[in-house]
């Protein structure tokens, strides 16, 4: 079968010699002045970054930075300016764009800053043992709770730290469906199902990422079926108890993102799978004062299991530092820039406004800038109760979401059984190349 290609890797045609990077790190001397170039592929927020360059420039005299916008061909408009031997200095890519182009990347393992980065945010940017690119920030993926209902339903304060397994969670929606509300919501859509849910079944709990990798590779290779998995098992477990309580089980695949968010907030569900960027959704709908927050999906009943507390992280974009086309005077502004990103207050406090998500970094204290689901999101991260989404950045393709996700929603509307999803799901793999 003719395997699948990841993603457009950039022409090796196109590389330039690697420059020497020993003498290359944050505290190099910026007496004379360098001029490096900064580009995103984050769209919509100019501002945002125009804002963090004239800061850094006040604070670091003597470099200056060129801003290069996203526009529509992010990953094409990056090429292009490789291809013009004009690589940027510094450049916020999706992980598997600085995984597949490794080789022109400044490893930036040494660097002071990168202690004080979460170690679990860490993986995704991590090839080889060498860390390649520092994450921006950091997205929850789990359920969402609308704490009033939860009030309700418990007949107190409602503790999300009492979800210790999916009988827990269970019990939970049965105690919403007594007051007369939906225990939960599937938005029955490919890109959550497919992604978000299905995608757990490769996460933390099969272990650590060299773990993980090797249970995908034994699927590619046809050596373990999904269906003989009891992590994916028990992620399906959780999934038809979920879909037995949701809202939209009369009709599952409305799929209408706008709608279940209103449900959310208006209480007639208590929660809802999905991430903390739901809060996109919600800000214009909760009244004020009202409490939303994110709980793990818990995939057995081991309550002493702590991937069943952990909610998965994902880091959809990283910061890196080109060293094939960048001088090394340039290489050290880049990561003086980088250093200002993780460690400056200004820089985070924009961040954490601007995202409105979750920062990975240690010192990291502006959680009351974030949105109530950031917020969330931020206190797993302090008190080390995440994982990473995918763990490595070529663990799960670009087209997971897209291929599997129609598989989870036949699964979801009751047109195939588990064997036939797994089935599906193995023949996908089927067609990778290994990781």
């Amino acid at each position: 079968m003719r395997k699948k290609a990841l993603s457009v890797v950039l022409c090796s045609a196109m590389m330039m010699g690697s420059l020497s990077t020993a003498a290359v790190a944050v505290s190099a001397d910026a007496a004379e002045e360098v001029a490096i170039s900064f580009y995103t592929t984050e769209t919509g927020k100019d501002d945002y970054f125009q804002d963090l360059i004239r800061d850094f420039e006040e604070k670091n005299p003597g470099i200056t930075v060129e801003y290069i916008p996203a526009g529509d061909d992010q990953l094409q408009a990056w090429m292009a300016l490789y291809a013009g031997e004009t690589g940027p200095t510094v450049s916020l890519m999706d992980p598997i764009n600085i995984y597949e182009n490794q080789e022109r990347m400044l490893s930036l393992t040494d660097q002071g800053f990168v202690s004080n980065v979460n170690e679990s945010a860490l993986s995704t940017f991590t090839f080889g043992g060498d860390v390649y690119g520092i994450p921006m920030s950091a997205a929850g993926v789990g359920i969402l709770y609308n704490k009033a209902v939860c009030d309700e339903a418990v007949g107190g304060e409602f503790d999300p730290a009492s979800i210790k397994t999916r009988s827990d969670l269970e019990d939970l929606f049965q105690k919403i469906e007594a007051i007369g509300k939906a225990g939960t919501c599937f938005t029955g859509v490919n890109w959550s199902l497919g992604a978000h849910f299905l995608c757990q079944t490769y996460g933390a709990a099969n272990g650590d990422v060299d773990a993980r990798v090797a249970y995908v590779n034994s699927i590619i290779k046809g050596e373990t079926k999904e269906i003989e998995s009891d992590v994916f098992n028990g992620y399906m477990d959780t999934f038809d108890m979920m879909a037995k309580y949701n809202l939209n089980k009369e009709d599952p695949l409305v799929g209408d993102v706008n709608i279940d968010a209103m449900s959310l907030a208006d209480g007639d569900c208590g929660t809802w799978f999905m991430g903390d960027w739901a809060w996109t959704y919600l800000a214009s709908l909760v009244e004020e004062g009202a409490e939303f927050g994110l709980l793990p999906v818990p995939y057995s009943d081991d309550e002493n299991d702590t991937i069943n507390q952990c909610i998965a992280t994902s880091y959809a974009k990283g910061y890196c530092v080109d060293k094939s086309q960048n001088t090394e005077a340039q290489q050290a502004a880049g990561l003086k820039f980088i250093d200002y990103i993780v460690n400056d207050s200004y820089a985070q406090e924009q961040t954490a406004v601007v995202t409105g998500q979750a920062l990975p970094y240690n010192d990291f204290d502006a959680a009351d800038k974030l949105s109530p689901l950031g917020a969330s999101t931020s206190a797993y991260v302090a008190a080390g109760k995440t994982f990473d989404f995918y763990g490595t950045a070529n663990l799960c393709p670009s087209d997971i979401w897209y291929e599997c996700g129609a598989y989870m929603c036949e699964y979801l509307s009751g047109n195939c059984d588990r064997e036939t999803l797994a089935g599906n799901i193995d023949a996908y793999w089927g067609n990778q190349e290994e990781r």
